[in-house]
């Protein structure tokens, strides 16, 4: 089978990661992988060697002219790359992008399989709900990463769009045999810092932890528009020494191993795959019930989910971890055993089998 996946571009980003572990396992199977991407010379994951890299030879820039034609000139793009390499799928992420490879590929019989990559209410602005509606019937299938996702899709588009649950896969950040890192009263968030994430509320409730508990620190990496707005709360709660600020974390795995303890605070997830990376390596997450963690955390089993969003909650779960460190080895346990159904082969597979139909 020769796949034609379209990506957005290269460079840092969930959509990318999903479709370049993909891309990478399926070319290391034997399977004919091209990657198209949507943006020039944005590239920061690899593919592997056999991989043929499709680009455009035109940018995306800020002015109203480049912007006005880049659209066009990327359905034209698409256009002539599926044709000219004739694959027998196409598989294309995200809410922008799956409608327009659809349009681009109007009136020629390729069959695209399309997956959303945010919240499946979010209220995007015209025209993407308008094409959604238009062309999503068009397509050969729907990926959803969520039962909520496909839930919602159901009621939308009903028996006109096929739909299968599949969630993203696993990636192999490290083997556990190369990191040693020593596990020490540490709780971790990983992730930008933007408003969907919502750091501030897991930062007010590090002034409950540290109450109680001053010998148990946050440390928070990433970047992002809200990180020095967040310096400043830490510095005006007299934080400084229980929470640090990493930055991005390029060996996160050694992160992930020297954690008790991760909290994803987020408002908004298409898929947390924090939650999954994280408890790949033994540690009980923490979340609140706004994102889809019914696919992944079975509460008290393997991790902690907080219904309202508080500051004081969040801190309530996070006291209840830090002071039963048998119930953390214990759901750091079960959590570790409950995400190989998140493995890349299964994943991989799965998505080769729901193509094949």
């Amino acid at each position: 089978m020769k796949i034609l996946i379209v990506s957005p571009s290269l460079k840092l980003g969930g959509i990318e990661r999903a479709l370049t572990v993909l891309a990478n396992h399926w070319s290391l199977s034997g399977v004919d992988v091209l990657f198209l991407s949507c943006l020039k010379n944005h590239v920061f994951y690899e593919l592997e060697k056999d991989i043929k890299s499709i680009e455009p030879n035109f940018e995306r820039s800020h002015g109203i002219t480049d912007k006005l034609l880049f659209y066009p000139r990327l359905l034209l793009f698409i256009r002539r790359e599926v044709k000219k390499n004739n694959p027998d799928r196409v598989l294309v992420f995200g809410d922008w992008f799956s409608p327009i490879t659809l349009l681009a590929l109007i009136g020629l019989k390729f069959p695209v399989y399309i997956s959303d990559r945010t919240i499946p209410n979010y209220k995007f602005k015209f025209p993407i709900p308008q094409l959604k509606k238009w062309l999503y019937p068009k397509s050969a299938g729907f990926i959803a990463q969520t039962k909520r996702s496909k839930e919602y899709k159901e009621k939308i588009f009903g028996s006109k769009l096929r739909i299968e649950v599949i969630p993203n896969a696993l990636p192999d950040l490290i083997n556990d045999t190369e990191v040693n890192a020593q596990k020490s009263n540490k709780i971790i968030y990983v992730g930008r810092f933007a408003w969907e994430k919502d750091p501030e509320i897991l930062i007010r409730s590090m002034a409950f932890v540290t109450k109680k508990h001053p010998n148990w620190v946050l440390e928070m990496a990433g970047t992002g528009p809200l990180l020095n707005p967040m310096k400043e709360l830490v510095k005006t709660l007299n934080l400084e020494s229980n929470i640090v600020f990493l930055g991005k974390v390029s060996q996160v795995a050694t992160l992930y191993k020297s954690a008790d303890v991760l909290v994803l605070p987020s408002v908004v997830e298409g898929f947390p795959n924090t939650l999954i990376e994280a408890m790949s390596f033994g540690l009980p997450c923490i979340c609140f019930t706004d994102i889809p963690y019914e696919d992944i955390i079975t509460p008290k089993v393997d991790g902690c989910v907080v219904s309202n969003r508080s500051a004081e909650l969040l801190a309530n779960a996070m006291m209840e971890l830090i002071e039963d460190e048998n119930l953390r080895v214990s759901m750091g346990k079960n959590a570790e055993g409950a995400v190989q159904r998140f493995a890349k082969d299964k994943i991989a597979q799965k998505l080769l089998d729901f193509m094949k139909v």
